[in-house]
């Protein structure tokens, strides 16, 4: 199955002190790209689509992140280091972070399974405290037991778009130049929308299209979708 640092890397777990604890920004738009210092997040939730092969699955969505510091968020699968933060600096509305860890998992019967281990940079840029846009590039290295390693090129670009104080709409494209595979390029893209409960709590709905087929390098159809919609609640704390 495969997992995305998306939802992998980005949100957890030791708690600080409840009555201080600072907390992230409620709106998407001006939030962070790390978590706030002793901040921890958590994310549950599931999916539903349909393979390229016509078979419907379902998966389950399960995430979280702890803030080391202001700068520095770890999860079990990875790491973000921000290096240029809101507000500071010659350019006070760019944001990027340096990040690496496990990209991608695909299940094979017949070959095994193969993890994708990468590093890149992610960027937010923000125009308004309504508008901003985000952007990536990562270069990621699959590591197969039965077969020579491929690697890939992944670039990635969204927006952000707050049209009510509790509702942010969102739109993220990713193009993947891939080496060593059947297909030479593949690209997804998702759209949805975060509804704010709270400071400490959001809903998040989206609906997503990805075209590359993991069958045509022998890799397990049944575990990822081609369309797919999910929903996940995510707490601070």
């Amino acid at each position: 199955m495969k997992h995305t640092l998306l939802s992998c890397c980005l949100l957890l777990l030791v708690p600080g002190a409840m009555a201080e604890q600072a907390y992230s920004d409620a709106n998407p738009v001006t939030r962070s790209l790390v978590l706030q210092n002793e901040e921890a997040v958590v994310l549950v939730g599931a999916a539903y689509g349909e393979t390229h092969n016509d078979e419907n699955i379902t998966t389950p969505l399960i995430a979280f992140a702890y803030g080391v510091t202001d700068d520095f968020t770890i999860g079990p699968l990875g790491a973000r280091y921000r290096f240029n933060a809101f507000d500071s600096g010659s350019m006070p509305d760019l944001e990027l972070a340096a990040e690496g860890g496990l990209m991608g998992f695909y299940e094979s019967k017949a070959f095994g399974d193969s993890y994708a281990v990468g590093a890149g940079i992610s960027g937010k840029y923000r125009v308004s405290p309504g508008v901003a846009f985000t952007f990536g590039g990562h270069y990621v290295s699959w590591l197969e037991d039965e077969r020579d390693n491929r690697s890939e090129l992944r670039v990635n670009a969204g927006v952000l778009v707050q049209v009510h104080s509790k509702l942010t709409l969102f739109a993220q494209g990713e193009y993947r130049e891939l080496k060593d595979f059947a297909q030479d390029n593949a690209v997804n893209a998702s759209v949805g929308g975060i509804w704010n409960i709270s400071r400490r709590s959001e809903v998040t709905f989206a609906i997503g299209y990805d075209e590359f087929e993991p069958a045509k390098d022998g890799y397990d159809d049944d575990t990822m979708a081609e369309c797919m919609m999910g929903v996940s609640y995510t707490y601070r704390y």
